[in-house]
């Protein structure tokens, strides 16, 4: 596999080699229901005269638009972040090699964030809401809200952020908002949608030992009491009648055999009065069954040079640990991209709703038959 290669886009213009040569490190951030981040750290110098060269300043302006593209080594680029400078460092010191600037970039999410007040939509659905709202800011030209939201609200009110608006809108429809780098310079893709339901199937396997290993490690939690009964109730105005509703684990479209943890033993735990304020509370349970669902926690690293593609938070892909109940399909969460002149690395974590059913593992006999058990214990007294 051939090497990873960067560029980056100072405004409208793409950094030159001399420019990239000066990038020491380049960090991005990109995390599930969070602003993505990207710090560019670039070397600083004095010249002849003792003025600084090449300050925060004099590259790029605070808002200015930063776009950071990177080829794994498979001939194509992928964007990581496109949106505006939201914060400028400068290190200096006298000793010579040890100053730099340092870009914090945000996605264009943040520019959804900028601006408070009271706006009503009358008689819309929430997923032509969303597509309104995303699409005000002038750098997100495309929205993707499909499939459509199912009921029509008479007054839906925004107080506050476009952001806070569209974070509202999305939790009462078990649905998430996020704002992904587009194809080209300056444009973004703005999305209001629910979790996928199966791996992309652009991403190679994930594998932690084999031929084809490209995991350098893996950290799993199995939070058994994450799961959970989600259940809420609401009065109907016009009947007084009760309305119930309940969704659990095994209402979900499940990536393994079977949940996390048997249903049965789920506990049922009520919606938060926050979340019960509509008269239909279907998504809302469906939202925090499926968010209490993901019991599984994995961290880890790709070998670098080992992995043909980038990963990114919000789609699925498939881990393989060996024969155990933790191979199957993960949800990106999380994602760090450290790029540096001689190296590309990528850290993730990612949660599952299932696991994988194994074949019990072989009992070995002592002789006369019966199980032989070994184990040690530090007891303290006081």
């Amino acid at each position: 596999m051939a090497s990873a290669q960067f560029r980056v886009w100072f405004g409208e213009h793409q950094a030159s080699t001399d420019d990239l040569a000066r990038i020491e490190e380049i960090e991005v951030t990109q995390e599930l229901d969070r602003l993505w981040e990207a710090r560019i750290r670039m070397t600083m110098c004095l010249d002849s005269q003792g003025r600084w060269q090449h300050r925060p300043d004099t590259v790029a302006a605070p808002f200015s638009r930063v776009r950071v593209e990177l080829d794994p080594g498979n001939g194509r680029f992928v964007p990581l972040i496109d949106g505006p400078v939201v914060r400028l460092e400068s290190l200096l010191d006298s000793q010579p090699g040890r100053s730099t600037a340092t870009f914090a970039v945000r996605d264009d999410s943040v520019l959804l964030d900028r601006e408070h007040g009271t706006e009503v939509y009358r008689d819309l659905k929430d997923s032509q809401i969303a597509n309104r709202v995303l699409r005000s800011v002038t750098a997100i030209t495309e929205a993707r809200t499909d499939p459509p939201t199912s009921t029509t609200n008479p007054i839906t009110t925004r107080r506050g952020s476009k952001l806070t608006l569209l974070a509202q809108l999305a939790h009462a429809n078990a649905r998430r908002v996020y704002v992904l780098p587009g194809a080209t310079r300056g444009h973004s893709v703005g999305c209001f949608l629910p979790d996928p339901t199966d791996p992309d199937g652009s991403l190679p396997t994930l594998r932690l030992i084999g031929d084809a290993r490209n995991l350098a490690d893996a950290t799993i939690e199995e939070d058994s009491e994450s799961p959970e009964h989600s259940h809420g109730a609401t009065l109907s105005l016009h009947d007084g009648h009760l309305n119930n509703f309940q969704s659990s684990a095994s209402d979900l479209d499940l990536s393994g055999s079977a949940p996390v943890l048997a249903n049965q033993e789920a506990p049922s735990r009520l919606l938060p009065p926050a979340d019960a304020l509509r008269e239909d509370l279907t998504d809302a349970t469906r939202r925090r069954a499926r968010d209490a669902a993901y019991a599984f926690k994995l961290s880890s690293s790709v070998v670098p040079g080992c992995y043909t593609a980038v990963l990114t938070p919000y789609v699925k892909v498939r881990v393989e640990c060996g024969t155990t109940p933790y191979t199957g399909i993960y949800m990106l969460t999380k994602v760090v991209h450290k790029i540096t002149p001689s190296l590309y690395s990528q850290h993730f974590e990612a949660r599952s709703d299932a696991r994988t059913t194994v074949p019990d593992a072989p009992v070995a006999e002592v002789a006369g038959g019966g199980l032989s058990v070994s184990f040690s214990a530090s007891v303290g007294v006081f």
